[in-house]
């Protein structure tokens, strides 16, 4: 991966990465094992993706040891001319992760179209809804819901604690929030519970009426139902809580990107 200017503040815009390139720099070259723990990463997998973040700025040598190049020598100088900022990214602990990712949960569970509706479901015995179009729009909104705010709301919090956008760190609350939801649809299964939310149409009659023998006309109706229930709602929303953060992850990215934003960062208003 070829580093230009312009992603070079991204590419070093996270801890773990800039201890990589001051590490190299001091030590000249490491081997992976030396590397890894000199900048204090147990885990092999975030490793590996910082160090393919880092793209042409490392390379390893014929020894297979990892060294900098010319343009990892020129970051290294800036990242020592320039202090780091008070607000510098930092790795999100697990306590921060359970919290937000509780969060994330009680959002995802208090869904509150399913819930509005099932209860006014339960006081009136049969929800009749004025037409199809109404309860696709109920579970439209269902959706949507699941959609955008759990999933907003963990990116949010995660980004402010944090102060970075890691992909790791973003992914830990609604891996929590997956936690949780799963020991509760496992007791509502041990438990027997099944909130289950039926909508109908009102019943219309059917044109012409139909001729029975006696001479009478029998007239038929129709209408349309539909039902979804909690458990089925917690794990839609559940799955598109993680395609919530992603969303917000990708709109944070595509507004940084924007030639208005560049625009105003240029002339000083950001």
């Amino acid at each position: 991966m070829s580093i230009d200017f312009d992603s070079l503040t991204d590419v070093l815009n996270h801890p773990v990465r800039r201890k990589i390139i001051l590490a190299l720099y001091e030590k000249k070259g490491l081997s992976y094992v030396e590397l890894m723990n000199l900048v204090e990463v147990a885990n092999t997998g975030k490793f590996n993706y910082h160090l393919k973040i880092l793209g042409d700025l490392i390379a390893k040598d014929q020894e297979g040891k990892y060294r900098l190049t010319e343009k990892g020598h020129m970051a290294a100088l800036l990242l020592q001319k320039f202090p780091e900022k008070k607000g510098e990214p930092k790795p999100l602990n697990m306590s921060d992760a359970i919290i937000i990712g509780f969060v994330g949960f009680v959002l995802i569970f208090v869904n509150p179209v399913f819930w509005i509706s099932y209860f006014a479901d339960l006081i009136i015995h049969e929800l009749t809804v004025p037409s199809v179009l109404f309860f696709v729009a109920i579970g439209f909104s269902t959706f949507l819901y699941a959609l955008i705010v759990p999933g907003g709301v963990m990116w949010l919090l995660t980004t402010r604690r944090v102060n970075s956008h890691d992909i790791y760190d973003l992914l830990k609350p609604p891996f929590t929030a997956f936690i949780l939801v799963l020991v509760v649809l496992i007791l509502m299964l041990l438990r027997g519970v099944n909130l289950t939310l039926t909508l109908k149409t009102p019943p219309t009659i059917i044109n012409p009426p139909a001729q029975i023998p006696n001479g009478g006309i029998q007239y038929y109706t129709t209408y349309s139902m539909t039902s979804m229930n909690l458990q089925t709602t917690l794990f839609q929303g559940l799955i598109l809580a993680f395609m919530g953060v992603l969303i917000a992850e990708i709109a944070h990215k595509l507004r940084k990107k924007s030639p208005a934003d560049k625009t105003a960062k240029g002339k000083g208003v950001l």
